[in-house]
């Protein structure tokens, strides 16, 4: 059962590679495709079965050890996001195909489509996962790479420019996050997060918070957390209607899901909390503020999206249990 935990990641990435071969041949593209988001969907119902019924799946690949190895881990929040998100990736692609990809058809290259869109799953698996913050990190990249792609979809003036600015706050957060990782393994010696649970509890508290906020903006970025949201609202408009639906009921919650790992797991008794809460009451203002001021319907769900962020961001920042709950419900 544990192998089961490489095949969300490893299915998609196979079937980007035969899509790409059959580039000239669009409707095995979608056939495939289809059929590779049924087998992740059936495989994240089966890990969901699973965890609820026998506890944590954990596999970990080749011999490394646990503080520098490729682990995977799925426990039911796990089982849970990648049910979703095998869900939604599913439902986008069948809308995809009945839709047009670009305004302008003629212009848009539909054969990297398929192939860029089951490496975006790919991705987004790899963080759901990832039971160590490298490999976190590596599946934030796959999602960065990917969705470039998929924003540029056309080669319009205006998706370039939006995608330059998504890539380079990115970037950004991807730097900051790197250099994170390995402050966090300077300090405690691994970046497995089972491992990090235990041994993030004995450093110093002015160490302790200096690595979870570096964590915190790297994650907030992703999140787009007012007041690191302003890439968003100038992103996902540009982009065609589909890729717009995925982003928006995906990439955004990656980053909450990794800050609820970072505050439930890494540090649970953290003493950010009002900062958290503050964040997330920017957020939904500034969010409802800007979509009111907006004549654009995707502009108007953009800022709306931010929003959102506010409203999962403030359930984590309670610190309770309850507050935890409903943010993985509103997610």
């Amino acid at each position: 059962m544990e192998l089961l935990l490489a095949l969300p990641v490893m299915l998609p990435l196979l079937g980007a590679a035969i899509t790409l071969l059959l580039r000239h041949h669009t409707r095995l593209q979608l056939g495939l495709a289809v059929v590779t988001l049924v087998a992740i969907f059936t495989i994240a119902l089966l890990l969901a079965w699973h965890v609820t019924q026998h506890g944590v799946l954990v596999l970990q690949i080749g011999n490394w050890t646990p503080q520098l190895g490729i682990v995977l881990v799925a426990d039911r929040l796990t089982a849970l996001m990648l049910t979703v998100s095998s869900f939604v990736t599913l439902a986008v692609l069948v809308y995809s195909s009945a839709q047009s990809v670009s305004e302008n058809v003629e212009r848009t290259p539909v054969a990297i489509y398929h192939p860029t869109y089951l490496t975006l799953v790919a991705g987004v698996s790899m963080a759901f996962l990832a039971g160590d913050l490298f490999n976190l990190y590596v599946g934030f990249e796959v999602l960065l790479a990917s969705s470039y792609v998929l924003l540029t979809l056309g080669g319009s003036a205006s998706r370039v420019r939006a995608a330059t600015t998504y890539v380079i706050v990115s970037v950004l957060s991807s730097v900051i996050f790197l250099s994170a990782i390995a402050a966090v393994y300077a300090a405690a010696g691994s970046v497995n997060m089972a491992e990090l649970a235990v041994r993030l509890d004995g450093l110093e508290p002015g160490t302790r918070m200096i690595l979870e906020l570096m964590l915190l903006v790297a994650f907030a970025i992703k999140a787009a957390i007012f007041p690191l949201s302003a890439w968003l609202p100038d992103s996902y408009p540009t982009a065609p209607a589909p890729v717009t639906a995925v982003f928006a009921g995906l990439l955004t919650k990656v980053g909450i899901y990794a800050i609820l790992r970072l505050e439930t797991l890494l540090f649970p008794a953290s003493q950010i909390s009002t900062l958290l809460l503050g964040a997330a009451a920017l957020s939904l203002l500034i969010g409802i503020f800007g979509a009111v001021a907006q004549t654009d319907l995707k502009r108007v769900l953009s800022f709306t999206l931010v929003s959102h962020m506010g409203y999962m961001l403030f359930g984590i920042g309670m610190t309770t249990q309850m507050g935890m709950a409903a943010t993985i419900y509103y997610v």
